[in-house]
């Protein structure tokens, strides 16, 4: 568009056919100098190549803006996508759009916003929102649903670009944190591991995603009781540009805190009564038993991240294949939500 307006002042004022008429007007008037520029600049305008060029570029720019979440920055530059004569670019900044409305907290339209893309927008980006429904159910607390999602988000990305292989990196986040709801912290740890290599290529280009899977990390080693090792790898997440943007990692660091405080014994000097040696006139009393208490060890929660109270979760695993989830047959109340990959 801006080019568009430069193009017209060069316009202005130009003859219909530029050319070179004589010396004198070569080097007395700029209007030949206005003919070259303008002309290159209307192929410039009318080249699809210079578009898509530019949505690449916008592209990069929104997705800086999404994982520092800044949805001012995300607004304006999806904005600016859905303007591009370029109908790919419109499906793009359609999608980009969907998560500043979800990220406002409007649920329904941003399901709303993301059908459209996952069915009009190019490959990359109808799986990617897709794996976004995913998520939106996440948040509205329908597990069996945002796993159905993430399961049609693997199969339809592909690995074979930066894009797709973020996709699939997105879901498989989500498909195990859900698996962690289930309380099931090894299996989710382990499949975290799997991951690590995926991380390890995504976070050349989303240095983001290195310091997330960190933070998950920690996570689910404090929920094992690893405390060590869960916070040095809360550590890493912490010391992230990022950080400042992400205060549940802070919550994750206080978590563990908590818990190794509460794993600390405490010692407390108690004094006891000296026995009293029954005499033949004093008859030893019926020892009455003391009020039993029970205590209920309920699971505390995560800040941020979300516990289960009803362990009753069963997960079938699906052999090893793009497209691994856990079936979800049912599933408690749940307390709080954890919130989805970024």
């Amino acid at each position: 568009m801006q080019a568009a307006a430069i193009t017209s002042r060069f316009l202005t004022g130009r003859s219909s056919k530029p050319g070179f008429a004589d010396s004198e007007s070569v080097v007395g008037n700029d209007d030949l100098l206005r003919d070259i520029v303008a002309g290159h600049l209307i192929q410039a305008v009318n080249s699809q190549e210079l578009f898509l060029k530019l949505s690449s570029a916008l592209i990069q720019f929104a997705e800086h803006a999404y994982v520092r979440r800044n949805m001012n920055a995300l607004e304006d530059v999806s904005r600016v996508l859905m303007n591009l004569p370029v109908d790919a670019a419109r499906q793009v900044g359609l999608y980009y759009q969907a998560l500043v409305v979800k990220r406002k907290g409007d649920l329904d339209a941003a399901q709303m916003l993301l059908e459209t893309v996952a069915d009009n927008a190019p490959l990359n980006y109808r799986a990617r929102a897709i794996q976004g429904l995913g998520a939106n159910y996440h948040d509205k607390r329908q597990l069996n649903e945002a796993l159905r999602f993430q399961v049609e988000a693997l199969r339809i990305a592909s690995g074979k670009n930066a894009h797709g292989l973020q996709t699939m990196l997105m879901a498989h986040f989500e498909i195990t944190i859900v698996r962690s709801l289930a309380g099931d912290h090894n299996g989710a740890l382990s499949q975290f591991e799997k991951l690590w290599p995926i991380v390890n290529f995504i976070a050349r280009q989303n240095p983001y995603y290195f310091y997330y899977f960190h933070n998950e990390l920690a996570v689910e080693l404090g929920e094992l009781g690893r405390l060590e090792e869960a916070e040095a790898a809360c550590k890493i997440a912490l010391a992230s540009p990022f950080a400042s943007a992400y205060p549940e990692w802070a919550e994750t660091r206080a978590e563990l805190e908590a818990k190794r405080t509460s794993a600390t014994p405490s010692v407390v000097a108690v004094k006891r009564p000296s026995e009293v040696v029954p005499t033949p006139r004093m008859r030893p009393q019926p020892c009455r038993k003391p009020n039993r208490v029970v205590a209920f060890g309920w699971l505390g929660s995560r800040g941020t991240f979300h516990r289960t109270v009803a362990a009753i979760v069963r997960f079938i695993p699906i052999a090893n294949h793009p497209t691994d989830c856990y079936t979800l047959d049912q599933l408690g109340r749940c307390i709080r939500s954890r919130a989805p990959p970024a």
